[in-house]
């Protein structure tokens, strides 16, 4: 089948969560004989790997099937005949709850809550990440039309185990551990109580590693190392107890920082997001075998308690999360959670994840749906997406 992938993120040697996703769905389902075009942020380009065709315009008439974020759908993708797969992995409505609660966020409240009766009457299938995201889904379209299949694609892993090559983090002693905090600063997430629990271990040899540089494509990063000094000093911490990591990893050489590292810590702060929350970046931790601290609640980790790929904590509670640094990152603990994440590997691979979309785009007819082509309905995908845009 002739699948058209699209991401409005930038594709390239850099790349981000939305774009890695879409990077990945494209890729594995080229391996399963489906004929894959990536359509993607103008600037784009190959991210130094093996893959399907990039272009920035979407080939609408060649394409046979769509798949594309719920969010950023473009008005072109609820016209004609193809099969339209939403994928709504990404819980943003959630997210922009628990942004400070501007205008402009409001706006984009109602603008994502608008689309969902626009995608309920034209996807041929949603894709959620986890169980918590497919009973949201279910609970949303239900009343609008309830026999729309949900599909669980949460984010997975390459195929191919990493290869063996690390690097040493400038500013960071050889002989210290890393905890490397792998992904954005956001509102909903939690880095002042890792910073809190680092200041209560005092001279322990043990670097919290953070990302300050600007996501690719973006002219600004939303964290800067000002706001991470700023963050260090509330806790009366300096280099090399924390080190910024000032410049965005490459997809295809993050391998070499995940080898140096101990632990992947995402902490995040109780409420909407957390429940229905996927931690994207943690996976690289199960690829790469690198044990991983989360707080309680979303869909990794579950996993995480379940198969004992690290430590869970509560939200906001930084002596607990001190007494569990010192804990995990013991040789012992180390051993075991490194073995229980090698043997949870091959699951959780793209090719193995994406098993349902493709059967499904073989199972689903090819013709007899209609697009939405009513002149109002047209005005409102417009409107919808000039205001996703501005």
């Amino acid at each position: 089948m002739k699948v058209l992938v699209l991401t409005d993120d930038r594709i390239g040697p850099t790349m981000a969560g939305s774009a890695l996703r879409a990077w990945e769905i494209a890729c594995a389902l080229a391996k399963k004989n489906h004929v894959v075009c990536l359509s993607a942020a103008p600037g784009s380009d190959r991210p130094s790997l093996p893959g399907p065709e990039i272009v920035e315009k979407p080939p609408w008439s060649w394409a046979e099937a769509v798949i594309a974020p719920v969010w950023s759908l473009p008005p072109r993708a609820f016209l004609g005949h193809h099969i339209l797969i939403a994928d709504g992995a990404t819980p943003l409505l959630a997210e922009l709850e628990a942004m400070p609660q501007s205008t402009e966020i409001l706006r984009r409240r109602r603008t994502a809550a608008a689309r969902i009766p626009l995608v309920a009457a034209r996807a041929d299938a949603i894709l959620a990440a986890g169980s918590a995201q497919i009973d949201w889904w279910q609970k949303k379209l239900h009343p609008l039309r309830p026999k729309l299949p949900i599909l669980d694609l949460p984010f997975g892993i390459p195929d191919q185990p990493p290869p063996p090559e690390r690097d040493e983090i400038p500013g960071i002693p050889r002989d210290w551990a890393v905890v490397l905090w792998w992904g954005g600063v956001w509102p909903w997430l939690d880095l002042d109580t890792l910073l809190e629990a680092r200041a209560l271990l005092e001279d322990a040899p043990l670097s919290i590693v953070v990302p300050t540089a600007a996501r690719p494509g973006a002219s600004t990063s939303r964290f800067t190392r000002a706001d991470l000094r700023s963050a260090m000093k509330r806790c009366a911490l300096k280099p090399p107890q924390v080190v910024a990591l000032d410049t965005w990893i490459p997809y295809h050489e993050r391998h070499r920082i995940l080898h140096r590292t101990s632990l992947i810590a995402v902490l995040h702060k109780a409420g909407y997001e957390a429940d229905l929350c996927f931690r994207t970046r943690a996976m690289d931790g199960v690829w790469a075998g690198v044990p991983l601290l989360l707080t309680e609640g979303g869909e990794v980790a579950r996993h995480v308690q379940h198969n004992g790929w690290g430590a869970i904590v509560p939200p906001g509670e930084p002596k607990t999360i001190a007494g569990l640094l010192e804990l995990v990152l013991s040789e012992k603990e180390q051993l075991r959670f490194r073995r229980n994440l090698s043997m949870g590997r091959d699951s959780w691979t793209w090719s193995n994840l994406v098993d349902p979309l493709s059967k499904i785009l073989k199972d689903l007819p090819t013709t007899g749906r209609k697009g939405l082509i009513s002149p109002a309905t047209k005005a409102i995908f417009t409107l919808l997406d000039l205001r996703r845009k501005s």
